[in-house]
């Protein structure tokens, strides 16, 4: 996401994942932790709650946490003057016990061995698989718009916007008009 300023960008960073989330809770906030959340040169992290889950209503009582880390940087044409890059995120669904299901995660800086986007299938699917939970499923990157139609679609959670698909479409392609990530 791009902006005139430094804040600038981080604002139209924060208020894209803001939009997507409130498609699923209207209620969550999108929190800067531990920063200002757009200092350049240093590392930042943003989630909704704080880092607290989500409530997400639907059949079942599921959860959903989400963080992206990112830094600030100079850029040039419709990327500039500054823009957001994302240097990791975690997006993870999590059953009524704190059970994780399904984790999505890029962490190339991570002290991990494993630094590809993957997915992790958690305990809370009840996966019988021993250390299935542990295990690295290589994927493409997955955007939290992929994650949260995914909720909706597949796991019954009760979107709480009508226009949901639009707001996710947008969203989507205001990250993809200015990544640097290849498809």
């Amino acid at each position: 996401m791009a902006g005139a300023s430094p804040y600038e960008a981080f604002e139209e960073f924060r208020r894209s994942i803001q939009k997507a989330v409130s498609c699923v809770n209207s209620q969550a906030h999108l929190w800067a932790v531990n920063s200002n959340g757009y200092s350049p040169g240093q590392t930042h992290a943003v989630t909704p709650e704080g880092g607290e889950p989500v409530n997400l209503a639907g059949e079942r009582t599921l959860r959903l946490t989400s963080q992206f880390d990112y830094h600030i940087e100079k850029a040039e044409g419709k990327r500039g003057p500054w823009k957001v890059t994302t240097e990791a995120y975690q997006h993870s669904l999590e059953d009524e016990n704190g059970l994780e299901i399904v984790a999505y995660q890029w962490h190339p800086r991570n002290a991990s061995a494993y630094t590809l986007p993957h997915l992790h299938i958690g305990t809370g699917i009840g996966a019988s698989l021993g250390g299935i939970h542990k295990y690295h499923f290589p994927t493409g990157r997955v955007s939290l718009e992929d994650v949260l139609g995914l909720v909706i679609r597949e796991f019954g959670v009760e979107p709480v916007r009508d226009d949901w698909e639009d707001v996710l479409r947008e969203t989507q392609a205001g990250y993809e008009d200015t990544r640097t990530w290849p498809l």
